[in-house]
């Protein structure tokens, strides 16, 4: 990203070190005002790190961020501009929801008739307003939550920190405080970073996606672009399904996949014979009762043999076997198609692989 006036968070060449182990290694990360940013990735990536650095509960070994142009990184957290929100919520079990959300407004200088006032503004806000007199106890684990965003708002904080902070909601309560998180961001505007390694909440709320993995920035993009572009075989695997296939490159836009030949994406940066790892989304395989209709590429069109049948609501999961080459694929495709072609185990179909939907990456997969 290039600089601009409108950068509000600038970390620069972070690096955190626990004994001989690098957690985080020279991340580097722009973050514009008002932007939504999702940390993703797997546990242990370091994005929980990064978090703790940003709101000074760790002190990085390298590097330093910039708050709106105002080196923060050697401040303790008591200095720093932000509120946060914590998986586990730690509300006070003593204190009531009002005296929970208006503790940070303590010493502040507000009066009692102004905080009572803000306090009453923000349960309005988060949904909560005949809460005030109720104890966390009294409260389920999403009211629970809203009451600690409520907290964490209650300062006008410019910055909005989450660590995983819906995790530990069943999934339903979740959906639903994952849409009002979005809709409360669209009408205040505050820049937030929301650590998460659940990819349907990152691509659901995130204005952009940042993929963590082993202490280093994979891929930085809008959910479109990690989706659709991912730039590796562990973003591709990582965010959301894919089918990574193991294969050598044989020419320009040919590969070798099991000793089937495949038309795939060019790669001009990777030499003739390389080993690779191709990737296919499941829902990006067609699926036919015959040959027909003609294929442009008809080394991609193949005999399979379905295995499985998952059904998962609006769509049909579907595990296929594929005698030329004794592999297994995944294909994603509309229940309503599925029961169109009477799709069952044992059934035999033909599937086209669309060469250009077939990525080409030079690290051998690791995809998975």
């Amino acid at each position: 990203m290039t600089e601009s006036s409108t950068t509000y968070l600038d970390i620069q060449g972070v690096g955190k070190r626990f004994g001989s182990f690098w957690a985080l290694k020279d991340v580097s990360l722009r973050i514009e005002a008002g932007e939504f940013v999702c940390f993703l990735g797997p546990s242990g990536c370091g994005k929980t790190t990064l978090l703790r650095i940003i709101a000074g509960l760790e002190q990085q070994d390298d590097g330093r961020i910039l708050q709106k142009g105002r080196d923060i990184s050697g401040l303790p957290s008591s200095q720093r501009d932000f509120g946060i929100v914590f998986q586990s919520y730690a509300l006070f079990p003593n204190l009531s929801v009002k005296d929970n959300v208006g503790y940070g407004l303590k010493g502040k200088g507000w009066s009692r008739s102004a905080m009572a006032d803000r306090v009453k503004e923000l349960l309005d806000l988060v949904g909560l307003p005949n809460s005030a007199s109720q104890y966390p106890a009294q409260l389920s684990g999403g009211m629970q939550q809203r009451v600690a965003l409520a907290r964490a708002l209650a300062t006008s904080p410019g910055l909005l920190l989450l660590d995983e902070p819906l995790s530990a909601l069943d999934a339903r309560v979740r959906a639903h405080l994952r849409t009002e998180l979005r809709h409360l961001h669209q009408r205040l505007g505050v820049t937030t970073i929301m650590v998460t390694h659940d990819q349907e909440e990152a691509l659901s709320l995130a204005d952009r996606i940042v993929v963590m993995n082993q202490g280093v920035i994979e891929q930085v993009g809008s959910p479109q672009t990690i989706y659709q572009k991912p730039c590796s075989a562990f973003v591709a695997d990582f965010v959301g399904k894919t089918n990574p296939l193991r294969a050598r490159l044989i020419g320009p836009g040919r590969a070798s996949w099991e000793g089937m030949e495949l038309a795939c994406e060019h790669a001009p940066g990777l030499p003739g014979d390389s080993e690779v790892t191709l990737t296919l989304r499941p829902e990006e395989i067609v699926l036919h009762d015959a040959h027909a209709p003609e294929t442009a590429h008809p080394g991609n069109r193949v005999d399979a043999m379905v295995q499985d049948l998952e059904f998962l609501g609006a769509f049909c999961r579907v595990s296929m076997h594929l005698p030329v080459n004794g592999q297994t694929l995944i294909a994603d495709v509309p229940t309503a198609q599925a029961l169109l072609m009477g799709l069952h185990a044992k059934r035999s179909i033909w599937i086209d692989l669309p060469p250009q939907h077939i990525r080409v990456y030079g690290d051998p997969a690791r995809a998975h």
